[in-house]
């Protein structure tokens, strides 16, 4: 009897531990979705190396850009792949919208992911934009450089947030708002998207009274791919007006541009435009 009841039990230990070893373990658990478009834009980078090679442009020094404002430049490898990653990045931006119960509306600023969309309640959670330039192949010769701009910040009281979206582009929903198509977003170029026309940020405060500051003014025509950056310092400021003693003339935005290329200039000129024209740069 103590036999048998010995091997029953060795049975039923034998079939306990083969059936353990043989069970599928569970599935790995599910990651966390990301709420923040500025996290998974930056594990999208991390994710390739060529993408990963990249540096942070058009830095602010001041509110809101440097609250709100993200810019990141690479080089890609072919045109392929900055055609892929565009798409990728515009995926990453729905899918993460989509998480924060969002929709996204296409403004001249780009594409904004915002809570209830077209009505009074509509308030943006963050902005996503990319773009790509064949331009300065000496230096990318592989493929395009790419442009991504977020603009977010989850840290801070929401009506700060709204505030400073506004600052840099946001558009609150009424009936005289122009949306854009996709195909339109698609063709902005990488420049640094000007201030709202009436916005007076804390930069603009600073340059309207800081004479003898390094100061920077970007102009793009249709017809000129890079575009150019006066640089100079300021002489005067009288009713809003600078007046700056430009000395130099570099080809592109100083703010994104790979490198700074001198454009031929005179000795001395001045411009004189509003402060919101100018920016800080060194």
């Amino acid at each position: 009897m103590y036999n048998t009841l010995f091997s029953r039990v060795s049975l039923a230990a034998m079939i306990a531990v083969v059936a353990g070893c043989s069970s599928t373990p569970p599935p790995p658990p599910t990651p966390a979705p990301d709420y923040s478009f500025k996290t998974a834009a930056q594990k999208f980078i991390a994710a390739d190396s060529a993408r990963s090679n990249g540096v942070v442009v058009d830095k602010g020094m001041f509110y809101p850009k440097e609250t709100f404002a993200y810019s990141y430049r690479y080089c890609t490898n072919s045109d392929q792949q900055a055609q892929q990653d565009m798409a990728q990045f515009n995926q990453l931006a729905a899918k993460t919208c989509s998480v924060n119960k969002g929709s996204l509306v296409n403004l001249d600023t780009g594409t904004w992911c915002v809570q209830h969309a077209n009505t009074d309640q509509e308030t943006p959670l963050f902005a996503a934009r990319i773009s790509s330039i064949d331009l300065w192949a000496d230096i990318c010769s592989g493929g395009p450089f790419v442009t991504m701009r977020i603009i977010e910040n989850r840290d801070i009281p929401q009506s700060a947030w709204v505030d400073g979206a506004a600052l840099l582009g946001y558009q609150p929903y009424s009936v005289h708002r122009t949306l854009m198509s996709s195909k339109a977003i698609e063709q902005l170029d990488d420049a640094t998207p000007p201030p709202a026309e009436e916005a007076w940020t804390e930069e603009t405060a600073f340059i309207a009274t800081h004479v003898g500051e390094t100061v920077c003014m970007y102009k793009k025509s249709k017809d000129d791919a890079y575009g150019v950056t006066y640089k100079g310092t300021i002489e005067s400021v009288k009713d809003n007006r600078v007046r700056v003693l430009a000395t130099r003339k570099i080809k592109g935005d100083v703010r994104i541009a790979p490198i700074s290329t001198p454009l031929p200039w005179h000795k001395k000129a001045i411009i004189e435009a509003d402060a919101k024209s100018w920016f800080i740069c060194q």
